[in-house]
């Protein structure tokens, strides 16, 4: 009884309490608002990233990598048998040899004796093909005197001697072969060097016995090497076979240098693991050297930039900013999100080259939209990404990679 009659003293304390706070609601939520209201507002409008979009003519390119392989690499075997009597002191792993000059040489000993048999036996064959052309001379004459010879049934050709004529020039056309035979026997006791190149590897020494199938040298042509890169089918219809490829290895070469490639061919057969097109490339001179132009071996492993033909008329985006039903979000000069319809005209790893209708004044939304709509009132910031290159830098816009 006594807590109920506090209760009530409490009472007038409590209602006059609630009428303060329904009096400060009223106050403040109606007209009477703050003067920095709006500013708070304003405060809570979105603010976004966008980035410039770039237009012009601008030229793909693709990045690729691959190994460098000799495009002619040789095993020289002996031609004939023997022992080997000499071999060029050139003619070690690295040594450099031109076209003709002599690797090896077998004992010749027994090749010229060959050769000089030989040269009797024509001379010998000469001689009797000598002779049978005097007797045919006689047996013409013989023929002559017998006026009636006709009558008498005699063949004319065993008289004249003609059959014996023809094995006598036979046995020197024979002759003659087989001194050929053996001076060519002769000349490849000297093993000579095919092209221009290097020795990858010596297996024979001095007094080696060798034959027809003994393997002496492996040799390696170093006027041009080979270079295999693979690019997607979809690059294929882009690739301006015309344009010299170019080669990089910043690791090894160091940063700036690089070396020239031309094409030669597109291999008729796809890549078994990723599907793609292998090209061919030639690297010529790789041995010449100067201050941009590094020494490439056999084994390398550079990477390669391939050019594509110009696009023109194109936009540059990234792969973030295209949505999946071919549009993209942009802030337009009035500050509000817009979405505009785009046309892929080529999609590479990092840059997409894209046909729109633009207006002026669009920025790029340069993040995830989040929630969205079109026409919300939005507030620009500085990309803190790299902006992409102005339209006068954009002729060489580099980026569509595959590296590994």
């Amino acid at each position: 009884m006594r807590l109920f009659v506090v209760n009530n003293k409490l009472l007038p304390i409590f209602i006059l309490l609630l009428g303060a706070l329904l009096g400060y609601f009223i106050l403040f939520s109606g007209d009477h608002k703050p003067a920095n209201y709006k500013k708070n507002k304003a405060n809570r409008i979105r603010i976004v990233q966008t980035s410039e979009l770039v237009n012009g003519s601008v030229v793909p390119f693709w990045k690729t990598s691959g190994f460098v392989i000799p495009a002619e690499a040789v095993k020289v075997y002996a031609r004939v048998s023997g022992n080997i009597e000499a071999i060029n002191p050139l003619a070690m792993p690295g040594g450099q040899l031109k076209k003709g000059q002599w690797l090896a040489q077998l004992e010749a000993v027994d090749f010229e004796i060959t050769r000089r048999s030989q040269q009797a036996q024509l001379a010998q064959a000469q001689a009797n093909f000598s002779l049978e052309e005097a007797d045919q001379i006689i047996a013409k004459e013989e023929l002559a005197l017998l006026s009636h010879h006709n009558e008498l049934g005699i063949d004319q050709s065993l008289v004249l001697r003609e059959p014996q004529l023809t094995v006598a020039k036979a046995k020197v056309s024979v002759a003659i072969n087989n001194l050929e035979k053996a001076e060519l026997n002769l000349q490849r006791t000297k093993v000579l060097m095919p092209f221009d190149g290097a020795i990858m590897s010596k297996s024979v020494g001095l007094a080696s016995k060798v034959s027809s199938s003994t393997l002496l040298f492996e040799v390696v042509n170093t006027d041009t090497y080979w270079i295999e890169v693979k690019i997607p089918h979809k690059f294929l219809s882009l690739l301006d076979q015309a344009q010299t490829a170019e080669m990089s290895q910043s690791r090894l070469w160091g940063k700036g240098k690089k070396r020239q490639a031309r094409f030669i061919s597109i291999l008729p057969e796809l890549d078994s693991k990723d599907r793609q097109v292998k090209v061919l490339l030639a690297i010529d001179s790789p041995n010449v050297t100067n201050d941009n132009s590094p020494q490439v071996f056999i084994n390398d492993f550079l990477n390669v930039e391939l050019k594509g033909k110009a696009i023109k008329d194109a936009w540059v985006i990234k792969h973030p900013w295209l949505l999946p039903d071919k549009t993209m979000w942009v802030v337009d000069k009035n500050s509000t999100l817009q979405k505009r319809a785009v046309e892929v005209l080529f999609k590479g790893r990092d840059l997409i080259y894209i046909q729109s209708t633009f207006e002026k004044g669009d920025r790029a939304l340069a993040e995830k939209p989040g929630i969205a709509a079109v026409g919300l009132q939005v507030k620009t910031r500085k990309s803190r990404v790299k902006k992409l290159k102005q339209e006068n830098q954009v002729n060489k816009v580099k980026g569509l990679t595959n590296e590994r």
